[in-house]
């Protein structure tokens, strides 16, 4: 557990530190990440995360990572699953998925790669499992066997106090998932796209032809005769 413990702390750390990096290199181009800001920048991760982490420690620490840990994985993963099946599958191109795991695979695994199957479960199968799922899930969140009656009287999960259910259990998954929405909008509004790639012939430049004999000086690709 404590090498398990460790491992996901690294991942943890080493992606926060990706998308800060990604954020501050967006804001100024210029700025060169050296070895030194990359530290800073680690050394802000850890901090934030120790300063969160300090909370899970006190008295009612199991409570709340109950509640986090309830909310936080069940539902973000599954709304980041079903949008990662709707961008691979619609926006990208299932078929094109598919092409691209037969390149990848070798020549003798290529003919058990079946691509409508594949394409098929990217589509539809995927994205409605997962929408049922979810479906599921928040239905057993308001009218479940998990719900107790907390000294509010409200019917919560675990019994648990009404503002640690939504601030800390609901909080965890309406600002990220509103995060991602409203950066999508925002993409999609202000037409951010893959800028085009240069084409070969855009590269190349016209060859100019120059004369190599003693005493010519007349300038690349004119006549050397006296006509205009």
């Amino acid at each position: 557990l404590l090498l398990l413990g460790l491992d996901s702390a690294f991942a943890f750390v080493e992606t926060l530190q990706t998308y800060v990096v990604d954020f501050i290199q967006h804001k100024n181009p210029e700025l060169v990440m050296t070895p030194k800001r990359n530290v800073m920048v680690v050394t802000g991760v850890c901090g934030v995360l120790f300063l969160i982490g300090m909370v899970y420690t006190t008295r009612v620490g199991s409570n709340l990572l109950d509640v986090a840990d309830h909310f936080c994985p069940t539902y973000c993963l599954l709304f980041v699953a079903l949008v990662e099946y709707v961008l691979i599958a619609w926006k990208y191109g299932a078929e094109k998925m598919v092409e691209d795991i037969q390149n990848c695979a070798p020549p003798q695994w290529q003919q058990y790669i079946y691509g409508k199957a594949m394409a098929f479960q990217m589509k539809f199968i995927g994205p409605i499992g997962i929408s049922f799922i979810l479906v599921m899930a928040l239905i057993d969140e308001f009218d479940g066997d998990s719900l107790v009656a907390n000294d509010s009287g409200w019917r919560t999960y675990g019994g648990y106090p009404t503002g640690v259910i939504i601030c800390l259990g609901w909080g965890s998954v309406v600002l990220p998932v509103s995060f991602f929405l409203c950066s999508a909008i925002k993409a999609y509004a202000t037409g951010v796209t893959t800028p085009e790639q240069p084409s070969a012939s855009d590269d190349v430049k016209p060859t100019q032809t120059v004369s190599t004999r003693a005493g010519d000086n007349t300038p690349p690709n004119e006549p050397s005769g006296s006509e205009p």
